[in-house]
């Protein structure tokens, strides 16, 4: 429970933390910007260690914030159905996103190293075959991962909403950020949906330094008693 002002403080710097590091992992997010599969296949292998490094970033950001989440779950009551959903929902998001960023930083760029080496066209089509498979997958876990997520926000600032303050504003943007990132996801086109993955992230994020502000504001956030 957040029974003293230090451990509000704490969770509060685990949180804009964790905002900070996924704007700063996404904004660093390797492009590779290729026209032909060959292209793809050697951009990829290039930047292995950099994709290594970000997504894995994102992993373990992932964990850091599930954390903060059982935390602030507590305070809040883990005996609310709204609760206890929005941390089911938020950690079945953190798995599918972690599966989606381990093929895309780490399996794509190992196939890519694998087959660049070789340079015959029966590589190349085999290599295209694994990452058309790769792409399928990451395509289904990424969309589905974010769409829990912004069910977790949506169920949690649902409680949060129903105070004043800090509390009433970051409970709104949750609201109205989940809102829109389910129904964003769901009626997506394909051709927006990179947009609204990214758009989708960078509102979870702000939504994360919202939470911190509420958690280091006076008076932002009850006792435990009155959670």
């Amino acid at each position: 429970m957040l029974t003293t002002s230090s451990m509000r403080y704490r969770l509060a710097g685990a949180f804009a933390f964790c905002s900070l590091a996924t704007l700063t992992l996404l904004a660093n997010h390797p492009m590779a910007g290729a026209h032909t599969f060959a292209d793809l296949i050697k951009a990829e292998a290039r930047n292995q260690f950099v994709d290594g490094l970000v997504h894995g970033g994102f992993i373990a950001t992932l964990s850091v914030l599930i954390v903060c989440f059982v935390f602030l779950s507590r305070a809040l009551g883990m005996a609310r159905v709204a609760v206890a959903a929005a941390f089911v929902a938020f950690c079945i998001g953190c798995g599918a996103l972690m599966g989606s960023m381990i093929l895309d930083g780490f399996v794509i760029p190992a196939i890519a190293v694998r087959f660049s080496a070789m340079g015959s066209a029966d590589a190349l089509t085999r290599a295209e075959t694994l990452f058309i498979l790769c792409g399928a997958l990451i395509r289904f876990l990424m969309p589905m991962g974010l769409l829990f997520q912004g069910v977790a926000m949506l169920s949690w600032s649902s409680v949060i909403v129903g105070n004043r303050g800090w509390r009433l504003a970051v409970g709104m943007l949750g609201v109205v950020g989940g809102v829109l990132l389910i129904g964003a996801l769901l009626a997506a086109v394909p051709r927006l949906r990179e947009h609204v993955l990214l758009g989708g992230i960078v509102v979870l994020a702000a939504w994360y330094l919202g939470l911190a502000g509420v958690l280091c504001a006076r008076n932002g956030w009850p006792t435990s008693s009155a959670a």
